[in-house]
């Protein structure tokens, strides 16, 4: 035991002794480079091109966003089916043509029981004004071009179909109609108008005729009960003689009740060649195809009651994704037994009852719950129509009042929006450009107790800021995928940046770059001082080794948008040097030279520019204080006088991102008048948000669109109905 304490405190004293040899080494070292100082090269020119080269984290996300651009640019096409793009891609437009739509086993409507069956169809929804989105709120705003599918009308849309569309106008002449179908044939009884209303029942036969066409023909004619078919052959009288019906759907020729395909339903228009069709007690099945052989084709994560839309710019009230890659589905995929009702005229209901999840290629699944809005007679039309009209006039007033909605405030008050020329549709001052610019705002961000990170750790603890996102070029939305497309213009509040991040900043960011002066630097609070530790090489070569070293001073706001650190202590391997360099006339500077965007080593001062010192997106604030924290270093922004408080949401959550107002672009999705709710539901603290790893939290969770359009955004919460 006497040998081995021995032998231990040996080893301890040669340890200490060949510490102490390796500072005084340190020190002899340092101490030759301070004497060769005056002689050394300009640090601007060791410093080389250090300040323009891009850094790691750049490079990372300018990478990202090539391939995101890539996805956004790419024509899709699938089974057979292909797209153009007779337009050039912007931040608005995808350019392209259409939009592919398949469905299966999806109970389609138009409005309430105007619809098919899809058993399944491959149709291109083309919109009616070229270059405009298709609008799903304006039914008007595009056509379905069918290609091939295979459709059902059972005995509740063919009565539908007559009674509240073909012939549900005021003085029509055939009233309270009920179709059935049986076996190869339809059965119609109702009311005709004679002298009065005389009730009648029809038997016939369905043709096509020409793939456009619809003919019924009857073969059994019952007036008030009574068999008038040979009554009507003895005296040739035809079924045109006694009635007029000459609609622009429908008119009788001869016995034959003829109908235009293409418009047997209301808006929008429905381009459809019936090939075959077949009459059975299920109802009337209609086989479709316009010779394009375009097939068929799902996503593989879609379920049995799917819809796809896929390409093209579909808008959805204030959301229009754009090059659209959107599943439809129900929220229960599992309910086969029960039919997956989608009503275009009521979708609106839909999709507020249900939510959507994103992959981070921008693809959606829309899950929402079957349409059972209420029964009940329709209105009728208006006799100059000569169809029921009330079912488009009635759609489109509830799309006036929704408007009101999702335009308020999209215009800012003598403000046209520079290099965007006006439109035909704009009307007034107040009224939006087209459907794909609505504002002419600069998106407004309300942050409250927000852990905002640009990437990875560099960002800040928000306790409440405000914000607005100002695109580079005028007229263009924010792009929230490309950082350098856009400023942040901070309008007031406070973040704390803790010592974790600042760390990250220099280690990550600011010192990314080869050779350097300064490595590894760990920032803390010493009383109201900062301390830095980390490594050196003089001239960022000399020596060999990182030195350590540690520096302690003063941090203030030098100016609006500059902060200053000035250390008083400088030791280097533990060797205090502050005096040593002060009575050599020699500047921190000029041996270890920093030059960075955003950050500078000034004589021994390094001066931190918070415009440019952070990752892109450029930091646009006015600085009123900075205090040094236990915590980190807390930041005051001066809030700027001629900008408008952002209004704050009613909302319990404790930590929460509101965004509101201005054309933005998320994912590949164009948010026009945005308003949204960015939230986290499963964190207890504060939500942490990564600008450049948006997509993939977003994807990690689920968001909601509320009947005025605005977005619920929850990435703690994949399925936000499952609570319920």
């Amino acid at each position: 035991m006497a040998i081995f304490d021995w032998r231990s405190g040996s080893r301890h004293a040669a340890g200490r002794a060949l510490h102490g040899a390796s500072r005084a080494l340190g020190g002899a070292m340092l101490a030759v480079a301070l004497v060769c100082a005056g002689c050394a090269e300009p640090a601007a020119q060791r410093d080389g091109n250090a300040s323009a080269a891009s850094t790691r984290i750049e490079r990372s996300k300018a990478e990202r966003l090539a391939r995101e651009q890539q996805i956004a640019r790419t024509v899709p096409s699938l089974a057979s089916l292909s797209l153009t793009q007779p337009r050039p891609f912007t931040l608005r437009d995808s350019g392209q043509s259409g939009a592919m739509t398949f469905l299966r086993d999806v109970d389609f409507r138009i409005v309430n029981d105007l619809g098919f069956f899809v058993h399944q169809l491959s149709a291109t929804l083309v919109p009616t004004q070229a270059g405009a989105p298709i609008v799903f709120d304006d039914p008007t705003s595009f056509e379905i071009d069918v290609h091939e599918g295979t459709v059902t009308l059972d005995n509740a849309k063919l009565t539908a179909l007559f009674d509240t569309y073909i012939f549900g106008y005021r003085n029509a002449p055939l009233r309270k109609l009920a179709v059935s179908a049986g076996d190869g044939v339809i059965h119609l009884q109702g009311e005709m108008r004679r002298d009065g209303w005389v009730p009648f029942s029809l038997t016939g036969t369905l043709s096509i005729r020409d793939g456009s066409q619809l003919v019924f023909h009857p073969t059994g004619v019952r007036v008030s009960g009574i068999n008038a078919q040979p009554v009507m052959r003895a005296a040739n009288v035809k079924m045109a003689d006694l009635l007029k019906i000459e609609t622009p759907i429908a008119h009788l020729a001869g016995d034959d009740l003829v109908m235009s395909v293409d418009k047997l339903m209301p808006p929008p228009r429905l381009k459809i060649t019936i090939t075959a069709l077949r009459v059975t007690p299920a109802g009337l099945d209609l086989t479709l195809d316009d010779g394009s052989h375009a097939g068929f084709a799902l996503p593989p994560n879609a379920s049995q009651q799917a819809m796809y839309i896929r390409g093209g710019d579909v808008k959805f009230m204030r959301s229009m994704p754009m090059n659209a890659d959107i599943l439809i589905g129900p929220v229960d995929s599992t309910t086969r037994d029960r039919n997956f009702v989608f009503d275009l005229y009521h979708y609106r209901d839909q999709v507020s009852a249900g939510y959507f999840n994103f992959d981070e290629s921008g693809a959606m699944t829309i899950r929402m719950p079957s349409y059972a809005g209420p029964a009940g007679s329709a209105a009728l039309g208006s006799a100059a129509a000569r169809l029921n009209d009330r079912f488009l006039a009635a759609q489109q007033s509830a799309l006036r009042d929704a408007r009101e909605h999702w335009e308020a405030s999209a215009l800012a008050a003598n403000a046209p929006p520079a290099g965007m020329r006006k439109v035909a549709m704009r009307r007034t001052s107040t009224t939006p450009f087209n459907e794909r610019h609505v504002s002419n705002r600069n998106p407004t961000i309300h942050l409250h107790n927000v852990d905002f990170n640009l990437s990875g750790d560099i960002g800040f603890h928000v306790e409440d800021l405000d914000v607005q996102l100002v695109a580079k070029r005028a007229g263009d939305p924010v792009d929230l995928d490309d950082p350098n497309q856009y400023d942040i213009r901070i309008l007031g509040g406070t973040v704390v940046e803790s010592w974790k991040a600042m760390s990250a900043l220099f280690n990550n960011y600011l010192l990314d770059y080869s050779p350097r002066s300064l490595n590894d630097l760990q920032l803390s609070a010493q009383g109201q001082d900062l301390r830095v530790r980390g490594g050196i090489k003089l001239w960022n070569h000399v020596p060999g080794v990182w030195l350590p070293t540690d520096m302690t001073g003063s941090l203030a706001v030098l100016d609006d948008r500059h902060l200053t650190f000035k250390p008083t202590q400088v030791s280097v391997v533990g060797i205090p040097q502050a005096k040593l360099l002060r009575a050599l006339g020699i500047e921190l500077a000029s041996l270890t030279p920093l030059r960075r965007r955003g950050a500078e080593l000034r004589g021994d001062t390094l001066v931190l520019d918070q415009y440019t010192v952070f990752p892109p997106p450029l930091l646009d604030g006015k600085l009123a204080k900075a205090t040094v924290e236990s915590d980190g270093l807390r930041l005051r922004f001066r809030r700027v006088a001629d900008a408008p408080l952002p209004k704050r949401p009613q909302i319990d959550a404790r930590s929460y991102m509101w965004m509101e107002g201005g054309d933005m672009k998320m994912f590949n999705v164009l948010e026009l008048n945005v308003r949204a709710l960015i939230r986290n539901s499963a964190a207890s603290g504060p939500m942490r948000f990564d600008l450049y790893d948006y997509r993939s939290q977003v994807a990690q969770g689920s968001v909601r669109m509320l009947p005025d359009g605005t977005l619920v955004v929850d990435m703690g919460k994949p399925n936000p109905l499952a609570a319920r």
